[in-house]
């Protein structure tokens, strides 16, 4: 059984028409899950017909809310529609600091929240390995400033890898090992980097260590989207290049 892969936001904070902030649908019949869940992935997937209110986990990279800000408006759907769903649980990941930020929720937006009509479960995770619907999934902290995850999901001898957001680290080469996708933020161009963002002379870098079969660059700044960026990538890394898309879809 394959799984599809949705870009449903490859932009940042700053506002692009045609970016949405950070998502990812993987789906599969079996199971649906997104990674992270900013501003205008709702819209998305709804425009690619995906069932957002059955989605069955959302695995955050971190909490900075080009990443998170459509979980309250999720959830909010939710109330009033998940009903159709109430007996299939809802799963959200984050890193260190998730359980307390998800708990301050009610505070901000009511009591609504705590009575959701389906369960929902909060994990914190970071450098450990588990269970979820058919993937076995690891987590590595990444280089962000703050608490940050990548994530590796594996499914019938597949391998997807998800960075988030992050500078550059040895965690990514163990996340991205003989990955058959690496999902992977390209923020800024070459001579304008960041510790804590990458450019595409080392995401190329690190995807030929990390021997990964495809890239795809995402989560672009402007500076990125002025540029060539694929060329410096691929003076180190050989494999197949893509450059991220709001609605692209690829297959693992």
């Amino acid at each position: 059984m394959t799984a599809e892969i949705t870009v449903l936001g490859s932009g940042t904070r700053v506002l692009l028409r045609e970016r949405s902030m950070s998502g990812y649908a993987v789906f599969r019949p079996d199971f649906f899950l997104l990674l992270d869940c900013g501003n205008g992935v709702i819209r998305r997937a709804l425009e690619t017909e995906l069932p957002i209110l059955h989605v069955d986990a959302i695995l955050f990279s971190h909490l900075h809310l080009d990443h998170i800000a459509d979980l309250p408006a999720l959830l909010w759907a939710l109330a009033g529609e998940g009903r159709q769903r109430a007996d299939r649980p809802l799963r959200l990941f984050g890193p260190p600091g998730f359980g307390n930020f998800f708990a301050r929720f009610s505070d901000i937006y009511g009591e609504w929240i705590d009575h959701l009509p389906m369960p929902v479960f909060i994990h914190e995770v970071q450098s450990e390995r588990f269970t979820l619907g058919p993937w076995q999934i690891e987590t590595l902290p990444m280089f962000h400033g703050i608490p940050a995850n990548g994530y590796r999901l594996e499914v019938d001898g597949k391998i997807l890898a998800y960075t988030g957001d992050t500078g550059v680290c040895d965690e990514i080469a163990q996340l991205a090992r003989r990955a058959d996708w690496l999902i992977i933020e390209c923020a800024f161009p070459d001579g304008q980097g960041m510790p804590t963002h990458l450019t595409p002379g080392e995401v190329g870098k690190l995807a030929a260590a990390a021997e990964c079969r495809r890239v795809l660059l995402t989560h672009f700044y402007p500076e990125s989207l002025t540029v060539d960026i694929a060329a410096p990538c691929r003076k180190y890394f050989s494999g197949h290049i893509e450059l991220a898309s709001d609605l692209q879809r690829l297959i693992l």
